[in-house]
């Protein structure tokens, strides 16, 4: 069990960041973000205001985030990888919505939220 919450910690600190980095190239200027440990996983949610210019980024990004499927064999064998300038933000992104167990990720007219889990 231990050896899986460590695992669940260091992928939700790449999520963090990948999120977090996006919503910055989209022009949020604030991120209001809660992360909670609950009895089975990690739980983010994450709310942003975003450059009306951005939007259709913004429902790529959401798509990414909610794949129709999961295959945990990419996240095994691409997750821990370095060197960020080898991959796209979407490639990024994609990435991501792969490590979550589950996600919802609503976008309105320049705002994003985000409730996205890890279990442990």
């Amino acid at each position: 069990m231990k050896k899986r919450m460590y695992r669940a910690r260091r992928r939700m600190n790449h999520v963090v960041s990948e999120l977090s980095h996006a919503l910055l190239l989209a022009g949020s200027k604030e991120i209001n973000m809660r992360l909670t440990k609950e009895e089975s996983g990690l739980r983010l949610h994450m709310e942003s205001a975003f450059s009306p210019d951005h939007q259709r980024r913004m429902e790529h990004m959401a798509k990414l985030l909610q794949p129709k499927f999961r295959d945990p064999a990419v996240v095994e064998t691409y997750g821990e990888l370095p060197g960020e300038d080898q991959y796209s933000e979407e490639s990024e992104l994609a990435l991501v919505g792969q490590m979550v167990d589950a996600s919802r990720v609503t976008v309105q007219p320049g705002k994003v939220e985000m409730d996205l889990f890890l279990a442990f």
